[in-house]
């Protein structure tokens, strides 16, 4: 009897020794960053057709060289899809630019080495970014989220979006000289998104060239290393590894799944005649600031809630409103702060949060969850979007965002080699080239 209780923990104790002796080293041990981004700078202004004029600008610091062999010699940079056109290298660090749709491969003059940096900059004209009356009829938004880096950080990442008819925009940034700014900071593989909502007879906007989910990312299956070795027993390590996952979840994990929703069954009270769910609660509050400040009479700048020079709060009234006491209350449903009517000097801040409620059990037939007004938004994004440096946006909209790498001399490029990636491709020569 006593060996029988024993054996179920045995197994699993050699189950958990197998399963961390399967594991790849580099699962268990994160290896150091070879390079670090030290600003990232993409500067945007809309065209009268609403394409996107972008430049983009990037201190790129090589941390490690493998020794001096492995110099960085060229950056693949994800941009927000192939609708591109007028790829031009501005700094002289660029020798030439390959196009790939979705991926740009920027090739550097030279090898830069350990704590060398390279300033990076080149133009280009984007399309395809815009959606008409996605969340409000009558206005169109533009998202962009600017390419992310799965491997190292980025010290500072900057968008200067030009403000000029600019209707609304999140999350909430400063301006300056005419542009929205958006600054923020990323850990290696961390993201960030931004919009802006533009009445839609702001510019030639067309159904046409609306951002789109179909067609334009790269698929996940080209995710290869041409140069990397083929270890035939890298399946079979996956299948061992894979499988004993499984066994220990269901050994363990099945039985603290049913625990934990058994307890939530009853403190919850579904079990006892009624059950939770969620409102939408929608708090607008209407502010107005002075125009100059009331004590040293600056002139107040764009949103900011102080005076710049004397400290002094440049709110002359705030007051919470219910919807009946606003106009037009389905343009403010969604986060953020949006001015308001023809003042220059008023704006409704909205925050929506979801409730708790308990609702009674009705016994016969589902219960569903009340409807909230508005439309759904499932992430920054505008579509899945994947490269081969397998990072991936997860979204339903389309991509506006894409991955980034880089190359080293002896290094391997990812998904590159393939007939159908190379099919159509531009090459832009660097700006040495045209001068010369």
């Amino acid at each position: 009897m006593n060996r029988r209780l024993y054996r179920p923990w045995l197994l699993l104790l050699l189950s958990a020794a197998l399963l961390l002796t399967l594991l790849p080293r580099g699962a268990r041990v994160q290896a150091a960053p070879t390079d670090e981004i030290i600003n990232f700078t993409v500067t945007v202004d809309v065209n009268d057709d609403a394409s996107l004029q972008m430049l983009y600008h990037i201190d790129w610091k090589v941390l490690y060289d493998g020794g001096g062999s492995e110099k960085l010699e060229w950056i693949n940079l994800g941009v927000p899809n192939r609708y591109h056109e007028d790829i031009k290298p501005v700094s002289s660090t660029v020798d030439y630019i390959e196009d790939f749709g979705n991926e740009l491969h920027i090739y550097l003059d030279r090898g830069y080495g350990k704590d060398e940096v390279v300033s990076v900059e080149f133009s280009m004209t984007q399309d395809h970014m815009y959606q008409i009356d996605r969340f409000v009829e009558g206005e169109t938004v533009y998202t962009f989220t600017p390419a992310w880096f799965d491997d190292f950080s980025v010290d500072e990442l900057v968008i200067r979006w030009n403000a000029e008819q600019a209707g609304a925009w999140q999350p909430d940034c400063q301006q300056e000289d005419g542009y929205l700014i958006f600054r923020e900071s990323l850990s290696p593989g961390g993201q960030f998104t931004m919009s802006v909502v533009y009445p839609n007879d702001t510019f030639g906007f067309s159904p046409d060239r609306q951002a789109s989910s179909g067609g334009d990312e790269y698929e996940t299956e080209t995710d290869w290393d041409p140069y990397e070795p083929d270890h035939g027993s890298g399946l079979s390590d996956l299948f061992e590894i894979l499988l004993g996952l499984a066994f220990l979840f269901l050994l363990i994990g099945i039985p603290i799944i049913l625990v934990v929703k058994f307890f939530k069954w009853i403190f919850s009270g579904v079990g006892f005649g009624s059950e939770k769910q969620t409102e939408k609660k929608i708090k607008r509050t209407k502010i107005e600031y002075y125009a100059n400040c009331p004590s040293c009479g600056a002139v107040r700048e764009e949103g900011k809630d102080t005076c710049p020079y004397c400290d002094r709060s440049m709110i002359k009234s705030e007051e919470v409103v219910e919807e009946s006491q606003i106009e037009k209350p389905e343009r403010y449903t969604k986060n953020g702060t949006y001015r308001y009517g023809d003042s220059p000097n008023t704006y409704i801040h909205v925050n929506v949060i979801n409730v708790p409620v308990s609702r009674p059990h009705s016994g016969g037939g589902s219960h569903r969850p009340p409807r909230s007004g508005g439309s759904s938004h499932h992430s920054s994004c505008a579509s899945s979007c994947a490269c081969a440096s397998s990072c991936a946006c997860v979204s339903s909209c389309t991509c506006a965002c894409a991955c980034a790498s880089s190359g080293r001399a002896g290094c391997s490029a990812k998904d590159f080699f393939k007939e159908d990636i190379h099919e159509g491709r531009v090459r832009i020569e660097s700006k040495r080239d045209h001068n010369s």
